[in-house]
């Protein structure tokens, strides 16, 4: 999910001051150096400049303990520096002083970060509450609901988000409306928001991989091929799309051209086993055993307890006669809990 901070301002007004009638000196701190650390704190985080900005956030707190905005912003620093227990704590010293929806939000989407989503459910709510139009506190509660498989719900929090078509929240809010729908199985629904997505953000491109692979499953092969092609126009360095391309046309009985998905997939990310278990596949499937071998051997080096692996690489070994090698390549899938390694054995293997 996009993760998008907002930086809160601050104006330093005019001060008025009184006379004093003695003439004794007092050595005091500027009223106004908390503030001016602060604005050099936010300049510094505009420059990209996250420590330098920490350390003026710091200081500004250090004068002025009850500075809401600077332990707020301080908290963005944290939670870009990846410090999630920090940046909590920060939100929650900003809420003690001002309880805005920002500030609540902010302390959810870390809390939702660091796993602990019934408190970050709450603070989703405390957001909401606060400010109807939080957009981005409804799409994080939708996701919530979602992981919790509450799909409806999740469907009708998503529909509250989509206020703004030009902010994130309304293409993904779309799009997570399309996944829950396909939880649901129902497709047509899953297609029109996954549609919607990509409609209010072209370069969207797993909102058409997703639509891909909603008409894979309903076996529209050519209409996924066109989901998964869109995909690759919007990001050519999705190599999910290219993978799932590639079972779309080996779907189809189109080996040659499933291979060559594959291999892109593979050229994109050279360590994607699935990948190379699918162009293994798809290799034994046009009767080329020995390539279908390397790839299998290759997708297990990338990761030794992928158990489908195992049962194809030993299926390609029976076909070139290796049954010693297959039988220990479908015993091996049977101890990592392949069930259906356990018929190769019992008709193959003494």
């Amino acid at each position: 999910m996009k993760r998008l901070f907002s930086f809160i301002l601050f104006l330093t007004l005019g001060l008025y001051l009184s006379a004093q009638t003695d003439t004794i000196m007092v050595l005091i701190e500027d009223p106004l150096k908390a503030e001016l650390l602060y604005n050099e704190g936010t300049k510094m985080y505009d420059k990209g400049q996250l420590q330098q900005a920490l350390k003026k956030f710091n200081e500004a707190i250090e004068l002025k303990p009850n500075f809401a905005k600077a332990f707020y912003n301080r908290g963005v620093v944290k939670a870009e520096l990846d410090d999630k227990s920090g940046a909590i704590s920060d939100f929650s010293e900003a809420i003690k002083t001002e309880p805005t929806s920002n500030a609540y939000f902010q302390r959810g989407k870390m809390l939702y970060d660091n796993n602990d989503a019934e408190k970050a459910k709450d603070d989703f709510n405390k957001a909401i509450e606060l400010d109807e139009k939080n957009a981005q506190a409804y799409y994080y509660l939708g996701s919530v609901l979602y992981d919790e498989r509450n799909y409806q719900d999740a469907i009708e929090t998503y529909r509250k988000a989509l206020l703004d078509e030009k902010d994130y929240t309304f293409s993904y809010s779309y799009n997570d409306m399309g996944t829950c729908y396909k939880m649901m199985e129902k497709y047509d629904s899953a297609l029109i928001c996954y549609k919607e997505a990509a409609k209010a953000n072209p370069k969207l491109a797993f909102a058409h991989n997703n639509a891909g692979s909603v008409y894979r499953k309903i076996e529209k092969y050519d209409d996924a091929i066109y989901e998964y092609s869109k995909a690759i126009d919007a990001n050519p360095e999705y190599y999910i799309a290219y993978n799932n391309r590639g079972l779309a046309k080996m779907d189809k009985g189109d080996y040659e051209e499933a291979i060559a998905d594959f291999s892109k997939a593979i050229e994109k990310k050279s360590d994607y086993a699935f990948a190379y278990n699918n162009r293994g596949t798809a290799n034994y499937k046009a009767e080329k055993y020995k390539e279908a071998i390397s790839d299998f051997d290759k997708a297990i080096s990338l990761n030794d307890s992928y158990g489908i692996a195992f049962v194809n690489r030993g299926s390609a070994k029976e076909m070139t006669r290796d049954l010693k090698g297959a039988c220990e390549d479908w015993k091996k899938a049977q101890s990592l809990g392949l069930s259906n390694a356990d018929l190769y054995i019992k008709q193959m293997c003494k």
